[in-house]
């Protein structure tokens, strides 16, 4: 049996450089955002999310493993750090930073009220695709909430949309509120930020459908043959909606809905939308 904590050095200082990074990690806002973009790393916490990545075979995007001594003896945290250990052993390839720390420490180092402190950074993909490609694509076009992102980027992997699309101003994808939200869906899709409006309509190769709400918009469960080519779903802002430079080249859809109800929370018209896509092709 491995000797697990001999792989790991003990930090007590709330001063160490590792422990302040994750807490601006957990802490999250623009600072957060500015550490992604320097390191090219973000944080993912909890046993679940960090399984999702061992089991996806991705151990080598995992840049530091942080936890304490009480929670190494958790049978769980222990199998997945093993995991890694014999991973990198394996393939010969350089251990992630392993640190285990002051249990004074615990509490600052975690954003989930219960459960073992088990943090590691990863490294962000670095996406690169054409918006020319005639693939199923999600546009989440300013959608700021991050658990409605988190929430689609799960919708669109299960629908098989495996490729999303950010305007500016939507949500950071590599948040630690998005990736706790996206249950580890980030594994399976490509993905580009900070997208212009502009770019997308002059490069997309698919037709455009575009949620809204306006009587001369097409029933969804009427657009048939529309769905059984690629296409680009676009889901938009939760106050404002679509944007209007979309809703000129797009298929305004509307999604039927009983009389005096405002509109669907974002995330719930985006897997009726991209579940339709399926239904209609399956059932063709």
């Amino acid at each position: 049996m491995l000797d697990l904590a001999s792989y790991f050095r003990y930090v007590e200082s709330p001063q160490n450089e590792s422990i302040k990074k994750v807490r601006v990690h957990i802490e999250g806002g623009s600072k957060a955002s500015k550490l992604r973009k320097e390191t090219g790393q973000a944080l993912i916490e909890g046993i679940h999310l960090i399984d999702s990545w061992v089991k996806a075979d991705q151990i080598e995007q995992i840049t530091s493993i942080l936890t304490t001594a009480k929670n190494l003896k958790n049978p769980e945290i222990q199998h997945l750090i093993e995991s890694c250990i014999f991973d990198c052993e394996s393939r010969d390839r350089a251990f992630p930073e392993m640190i285990l720390v002051d249990e004074s420490l615990a509490s600052s180092l975690t954003s989930l009220i219960n459960g073992p402190l088990l943090v590691c950074t990863i490294q962000i993909p670095r996406n690169e695709y054409s918006l020319r490609d005639t693939v199923d694509t999600l546009i989440l076009d300013g959608v700021q909430d991050s658990g409605n992102v988190g929430t689609m980027l799960r919708t669109a992997a299960a629908a098989g949309f495996m490729r999303v699309i950010c305007t500016t101003g939507t949500a950071s994808i590599w948040s630690l509120k998005v990736l706790r939200a996206g249950m580890g869906a980030h594994l399976f899709l490509e993905i580009l930020e900070s997208v212009s409006v502009q770019d997308i309509l002059d490069q997309t190769q698919n037709q455009l459908l575009a949620t809204h709400l306006q009587n001369q918009s097409i029933d969804l469960y009427l657009l048939g043959e529309r769905l059984h080519k690629p296409v680009n779903w676009v889901m938009g802002n939760e106050g404002q909606g679509v944007q209007a430079q979309f809703l000129d080249q797009s298929i305004s859809v509307r999604i039927p809905q009983a009389k005096g109800i405002e509109s669907l929370n974002v995330s719930s018209a985006c897997a009726i939308c991209l579940f339709e896509t399926v239904r209609a092709r399956k059932y063709a």
